[in-house]
């Protein structure tokens, strides 16, 4: 619970921070149309390895994919 509660309190200062100075996230904006268009796919794939996989590789999986949704909310 506690890495769940990191995320979510990064998540909440990138969105604030592109509130309140959108240049900061002018690199990734490039970028966007392919983040958004790929989510299903990600996601799936994201799912069938997290299934297929044992522990350890799980949690490699779910970090991986954790770090696509924050770029996905951000951009």
């Amino acid at each position: 619970m506690r890495t769940f509660g990191l995320i979510l309190v990064f998540l909440g200062f990138l969105l604030l921070l592109k509130e309140f100075q959108p240049a900061f996230l002018d690199w990734l904006r490039p970028y966007a149309p392919y983040i958004k268009d790929a989510f299903w796919g990600v996601t799936l794939i994201a799912f069938g390895l997290y299934m297929m996989t044992r522990k350890a590789a799980r949690r490699v999986v779910l970090l991986l994919y954790l770090i696509y949704l924050l770029l996905y909310l951000v951009v």
